[in-house]
């Protein structure tokens, strides 16, 4: 059980609000770390910056880089 609660769309601050819109429009839910980081909003727009970094900086082919996230998710017992 996690400490802390589960940051629901309603208790989010806006700018977390549209963090988790975006993430739902992109894979149908809301990914579990927004959840958390999300009762922090400058943690979670770090979060979001620093993978767009990575993603812009285009050093991982997109393909590899789903690759790296399925093996991830698996290694940690997650659906991708």
């Amino acid at each position: 059980m996690p400490r802390l609660p589960e940051l629901t769309m309603a208790a989010a601050a806006p700018a977390v609000r549209e963090m988790m819109a975006a993430q739902e429009r992109l894979f149908g839910f809301v990914l579990n770390p927004i959840k958390q980081m999300g009762h922090c909003p400058t943690i979670a727009e770090g979060q979001v910056a620093l993978t767009q970094g990575i993603e812009k900086a285009g050093h991982i082919e997109g393909s590899l880089r789903s690759l790296i996230y399925m093996r991830v998710a698996t290694l940690n017992g997650c659906p991708f």
